[in-house]
């Protein structure tokens, strides 16, 4: 198996564990077995900090909490503890950790893949998260739809930008940052309704990322 292959399989696993309330009911049992969550090693730190944010949304009344995924030491905040599920090397073909926090708004969802200089396999990787989370889509009205797809340059590396969206209204955004040495992917799934403050959250999550191998902090 390629070292193409092997990326397409973890964005595979990785959109299966991507779940909102009203869409498809995933993960599948076999990708359940393959990729099952536990508690992980990770450091968090909470804050209250957006409870305070005038016209907050109720992902923002929430406590957020800081998390450091230990590998790469990439900092981040989510709306609560995250679930943790991680990817090996030797069961899925490369390392990585997926950190996953449900609201009453959908779920978001921020991933770290041990895959360096994937800058070409940007557009492959978007379409396997699709893909993935579209195999277990119970009806033609769950299946996902990337659009507005564009290149930006965020933490000064190259990245991709796309809203997600389904028949049913399920509704959602995408970023995959290919680093030197690791892959970040972030999304955010909400049902139809609760689009606006799903998508404040995920604009929070995006605001507080800091990667300590860039400089930069903003996607242009």
């Amino acid at each position: 198996m390629n070292r193409r292959s092997h990326f397409q399989r973890l964005l595979l696993l990785a959109a299966s564990t991507t779940v909102i309330a009203g869409g498809a009911v995933l993960p599948s049992s076999a990708m359940a077995a393959t990729a099952a969550p536990h508690t992980a090693t990770v450091t968090t730190a909470a804050s209250d900090h957006d409870a305070h944010r005038e016209h907050g949304s109720p992902a923002s009344a929430k406590q957020w909490v800081e998390t450091t995924d230990a590998v790469s030491g990439i900092k981040f905040r989510l709306p609560g503890k995250p679930e943790v599920v991680h990817f090996t090397q030797a069961v899925d073909g490369m390392n990585g950790r997926l950190y996953k926090v449900r609201t009453d708004n959908g779920v978001i969802v921020f991933a770290v893949f041990d895959l360096p200089s994937a800058q070409g396999e940007l557009d492959d990787a978007l379409r396997g998260l699709v893909d993935g989370y579209n195999a277990g889509a119970q009806s033609p009205q769950h299946k996902l739809s990337s659009t507005d797809v564009h290149k930006i340059t965020a933490h000064g590396r190259p990245g991709l930008d796309a809203r997600l969206s389904a028949p049913d209204g399920a509704a959602g955004s995408a970023r995959l940052i290919a680093g030197d040495a690791h892959f970040i992917e972030i999304i955010s799934l909400s049902p139809k309704g609760k689009e606006k403050p799903m998508h404040e959250t995920y604009q929070q999550l995006l605001a507080s990322v800091h990667n300590p191998h860039t400089h930069a902090t903003r996607a242009d």
